[in-house]
């Protein structure tokens, strides 16, 4: 049963995701606290929820795809009255921790995540493969709670650049997923990218996607102005992520190819937030 509880929640993606808010704080106040502590689990605890709610909504295409057939409510040994609970209960005590940290305003937050994500990606994804694009919004929620927690705006120019990074990457990051596993989503009944523009295609837009990535994480460490050792690393890390890139355009390239491409492009992405995570932290400890 515990089990299924981390299977139904999505715990580690869910857990993944509430980093950002972690991350976010930092690079916005170059200090920890417990209030960092506090937004992240409340992005977690809503993370979990709608991802709960997700896969009650989901669990007959789930059943479905070889990838998801053994999920627990798609395989029946949790029923989706269950999974609606949990789910409810969850995003209650995300909302309960973010107004205690945030107000009304984290509560506007968290209902909109919850509104985008349930309400309107997850319908969508049934009929548009290009869902993607618009569901990309909800990756900037998590590090706009870090940065609101941590006392700030989110019309700093340094926040939009992150905001921005975020929302590049989502797009990119779910593509190679769908080389990999368009099989499954057909079988799902999901329109995707790949039976949209063909796979020579789609490898084509992925790339472009993370070059507009690579980009962004350009004007990201621009915005920020990091010590020139900071700058160095994630020249390199740059480097290495436009190589990693050109695997799309190769005429040797294979679907399997995406998973590494995919660990590859993650990689380089959170290497940024992480540099300039422990370069803010350094900059505001310098005496």
């Amino acid at each position: 049963m515990v089990k299924d509880f981390f299977i139904v929640t999505k715990f580690v993606l869910s857990f993944a995701v509430s980093l950002s808010a972690l991350f976010a704080y930092v690079m916005a106040k170059g200090e920890v606290g417990l209030d960092m502590l506090l937004a992240t689990l409340s992005v977690l605890l809503v993370a979990m929820g709608v991802s709960t709610l997700n896969q009650v909504q989901e669990y007959k295409s789930d059943a479905k795809m070889e990838r998801t057939k053994n999920r627990p409510i798609a395989s029946g040994r949790m029923t989706p009255q269950i999974g609606l609970i949990i789910g409810i209960v969850l995003i209650v005590l995300a909302m309960i921790l973010i107004y205690s940290l945030l107000g009304l305003t984290g509560v506007n937050i968290f209902m909109f995540a919850f509104i985008w994500y349930n309400a309107m990606y997850t319908p969508l994804k049934k009929k548009s493969a290009l869902a993607v694009v618009p569901g990309a919004i909800l990756g900037v929620i998590p590090p706009a709670i870090g940065w609101l927690v941590a006392g700030h705006t989110l019309l700093e120019l340094e926040f939009i650049a992150l905001a921005l990074y975020f929302f590049i990457w989502q797009v990119p990051h779910f593509w190679l997923l769908v080389m990999l596993f368009h099989g499954d989503y057909k079988d799902g009944g999901y329109p995707t990218a790949m039976r949209l523009f063909g796979q020579a295609s789609l490898q084509r837009l992925t790339f472009v996607w993370l070059i507009f990535t690579i980009q962004a994480g350009i004007f990201l460490v621009w915005v920020y102005q990091p010590y020139t050792l900071t700058v160095f690393l994630s020249v390199l890390i740059g480097i290495w992520a436009f190589i990693s890139a050109f695997e799309l355009l190769s005429d040797k390239f294979e679907l399997k190819n995406a998973r590494s491409v995919f660990w590859k492009i993650n990689a380089a992405f959170l290497g940024i937030i992480i540099l300039l995570s422990i370069d803010e932290y350094i900059k505001h400890h310098i005496v």
